[in-house]
């Protein structure tokens, strides 16, 4: 079937909604209604249209959405611009179909439209995606001499 790749639009929150609770793997999501999921999806589309630094794409298929990913553009002082992809999932229904392949490539595209340096994504080593080597297949590279930090901050109301 068919894919359509294209940029997110705030109608597509619900459909965005349901991916992220399919997954099921996110503790905060699967705690909050499916309502109050999709309401702090549109508050941050809200946002990142005021900050015109994120690019949101959607795949979509027979007027479905079915995967979307997120990139985060950001000026890196050493290299110049470079693009975060901080999400990038797909209906755990429809995976397996290339769609996470036809996004990775349009975002790929915008990247170097860009001027863009790199690309860079961290994927979680229990990942169903890695344990694949989805990115390794499409020419990312593992980053051995590297390490990814988190640091978990309280909630604050808004």
């Amino acid at each position: 079937m068919a894919v359509t790749i294209r940029e997110a639009r705030l109608e597509d929150s619900g459909a965005i909604t349901t991916i992220l609770r399919a997954l099921g793997w996110s503790e905060h999501i699967q705690q909050q209604t499916f309502a109050e999921t999709q309401a702090q999806i549109e508050e941050w589309f809200a946002r990142l249209e005021n900050e015109q630094t994120h690019t949101i794409l959607v795949a979509e298929q027979q007027g479905q959405v079915v995967g979307y990913l997120a990139v985060h553009w950001y000026f890196h002082l050493m290299r110049g611009s470079d693009g975060y992809v901080s999400e990038l999932f797909i209906h755990p229904d429809q995976t397996g179909h290339g769609i996470g392949s036809q996004l990775l490539a349009t975002i790929e595209e915008e990247a170097r439209r860009r001027g863009c340096t790199r690309l860079i994504l961290m994927n979680r080593r229990i990942r169903e995606s890695y344990a694949r080597q989805f990115y390794i297949k499409h020419g990312w590279e593992e980053l051995g001499d590297a390490a990814f930090f988190s640091l978990t901050l309280p909630a604050t109301s808004r």
